[in-house]
């Protein structure tokens, strides 16, 4: 027996006082009264009341033995061993996936539920030791602990959150009981010997499993937005669609029917929509599960790009920039060019100002300019091609081994804050395309039109696109899972949709962050901004009744008992019983 309010010496030497008082209080006899009888007949009955008298004195002091020992021990809070069935050292596995979240019928989560079974076993559970282990490793620490501190780490253990679910290994030593408490919704390897506590009843759910804003192939400046809904509850569903963006607006769509486990489509068209976060919504009659009731994406500014070409001019280069799609043109020679002038991009062809322009810009064999980099680039003869970044937005899916230069200047700065796109070699080597973003994105070409075979190659409108749309892109939108992500920007902040902060830790590469719920977080830098759009990983999640268990093929948790709380408390009911029986006795007069 070990003891959780005093050390087993004092609780030892407690118990030995209180026993040693109640005797020596009992052995305090009261002067022996005198008594005058004329008969002997008369002293055979007091003779016979002494005696009596003597076996209740004896009841007496057991009684307080009994009710003062349950008391002194009840003040030591005791803990024995083995108490009902469970091991002296125990594991638990709390399976903390995402649909562990879902609300039961009382309104509280499955992962609630399951957090109560795990406390109501540890109260059971007399001296053991116990290992808490989640399986998304989200409870810190590990090893062995004692009841108080594991029911301690309980009441801080975070909800369920997104992650790939797994039990870890577990001590195999003999005499450890494990217990799993889970839903069986997730695929996950059971220990060997494990009891399972099935946490999981049905519950509805109706998820957003997909949504993508794209603009129309023949024509860039409307978009269209693809929603997919899935209906995961046990019965139908009656569900209403809503897409809404800022400035008040909003469109919906309403499926009077959708039966258990059916997928539904639709497409909206979100050309009115000017731009920005835009989200889609599944309302339903009723609905448990609520991490996947919405989704969001972030529409680009789709309206014709005006876009001014500074030129002395390049018939090739007009006919090309009119010819594409959602492009307006505005030609002027460079002895006019003052400023930007409200448009979205500029193209300055051989041409570059002084001062760098307020509005991205795609310059062809510029003149050296400080904003540039300052230095003139080096003069190539027999240049050609010899390697590009495919992964980039301006150079990636352009045949640039096909661009034939009878002349050309490429950069050999070392270090430059310019990123090289593509380079070239001749009679020298360095770059030939690079791009930079600064207070604003620009984009240099190391050669004129006419130095190459360029503006005849079919990528060249493909390149101008690329370009065009790089420079004016507002901000950077990275899309990425519920769960931790990381985004490259040093000593970042992180906001919510809200505009509140969201705690972010530093990396090597950036910062990263917790998104536990469907949002479009921004994160802001000394060195730029990003969008993060997160939603939900997998449509699969939205599964929250796929549950792997049977209610009749579970393990059973453990033997009902009399008794589910804790020692001390039976301990202070058995002293008060002890003093009811006392008092009924002596005080009824029922052994007298």
């Amino acid at each position: 027996m070990r003891f959780l309010a005093l050390s087993p010496y004092a609780a030892y030497v407690l118990l030995g006082a209180v026993a040693l008082i109640i005797a020596l209080l009992h052995l305090l006899k009261p002067p022996p009264p005198k008594v005058v009888v004329s008969s002997l007949l008369v002293w055979a009955r007091v003779a016979r009341s002494h005696r009596r008298a003597n076996v209740r004195r004896l009841l007496a002091l057991l009684l307080a033995l009994a009710a003062g020992l349950s008391l002194a021990l009840a003040f030591t809070r005791p803990e024995v061993p083995s108490i009902g069935a469970v091991s002296q050292r125990v594991i638990l596995i709390l399976d903390d996936s995402p649909s562990m979240a879902a609300r039961m019928h009382d309104g509280r989560s499955r992962w609630q539920h399951a957090l109560d079974e795990a406390r109501t076993l540890l109260r059971q559970a007399g001296a053991s030791e116990v290992m808490l282990i989640d399986t998304n490793g989200r409870i810190a620490g590990s090893g062995f602990l004692d009841r108080n501190a594991a029911l301690e780490k309980l009441k801080r253990a975070p909800p369920p959150g997104w992650g790939n679910a797994s039990i870890p290994p577990t001590p195999a030593a003999g005499g450890v009981k494990v217990h799993l408490f889970t839903d069986g919704v997730a695929q996950l390897a059971v220990p060997d010997g494990a009891i399972v506590h099935r946490v999981f009843e049905p519950a509805d759910n109706v998820a957003v499993t997909a949504f993508e804003v794209r603009a129309q192939t023949q024509d860039p400046t409307r978009y269209e937005a693809f929603v997919q809904v899935v209906n995961a509850s046990p019965g139908d569903q009656r569900v209403r669609l809503l897409i809404k963006g800022g400035d008040g607006y909003s469109m919906s769509r309403d499926f009077e029917v959708l039966h258990a486990g059916e997928t539904a489509n639709a497409i909206f068209d979100i050309s009115n929509f000017e731009g920005g976060v835009l989200g889609a919504a599944a309302v339903s009659q009723s609905d448990a599960f609520p991490f996947d009731d919405v989704a969001y994406a972030v529409v680009p500014p789709h309206r014709p790009k005006r876009v001014l070409l500074v030129t002395p001019g390049n018939p090739p280069l007009e006919d090309a920039l009119r010819n594409l799609p959602g492009v307006h043109v505005t030609v002027v020679r460079p002895d006019a060019y003052t400023h930007a002038g409200g448009r979205d991009a500029l193209i300055f062809d051989r041409f570059a100002p002084a001062e760098a322009p307020s509005t991205g810009a795609l310059l062809l064999a510029p003149p050296a300019r400080k904003w540039l980099g300052g230095a003139s680039g080096v003069e190539l003869t027999d240049a050609r091609v010899t390697d590009w970044n495919d992964g980039h937005a301006v150079t990636g899916g352009i045949a640039w081994r096909n661009v034939r230069l009878t002349r050309a200047a490429v950069d050999r700065t070392e270090g430059a804050a310019a990123q090289p796109l593509v380079s070239a070699m001749g009679s020298s080597s360095g770059t030939l395309v690079a791009a930079r973003e600064s207070r604003v994105r620009w984009v240099k070409v190391g050669f004129a039109l006419e130095d190459s075979n360029f503006a005849l190659q079919a990528d060249f409108p493909v390149f101008l696109g690329n370009a065009l749309t790089w420079v004016t892109e507002p901000m950077p939108v990275l899309a990425r899972p519920l769960g931790s992500i990381e985004v490259p920007l040093r000593q970042g902040k992180v906001r919510d949709g809200s505009g509140n902060p969201v705690a972010a830790s530093p990396t090597a590469q950036g910062v990263v962050f917790d998104a536990q719920q469907a949002d479009v977080y921004t994160v802001s830098s000394a060195s730029g901004q990003a969008l993060v759009v997160a939603n939900l990983p997998d449509p699969s999640y939205a599964l929250i009744n796929n549950t792997h268990l049977t209610a009749d093929g579970a393990p059973t948790t453990r033997a009902a008992r009399l008794w589910n709380g804790e020692l001390w408390m039976l301990l202070l009911l058995i002293a008060v019983a002890f003093l009811l029986v006392e008092w009924t006795v002596y005080t009824k007069r029922l052994a007298g």
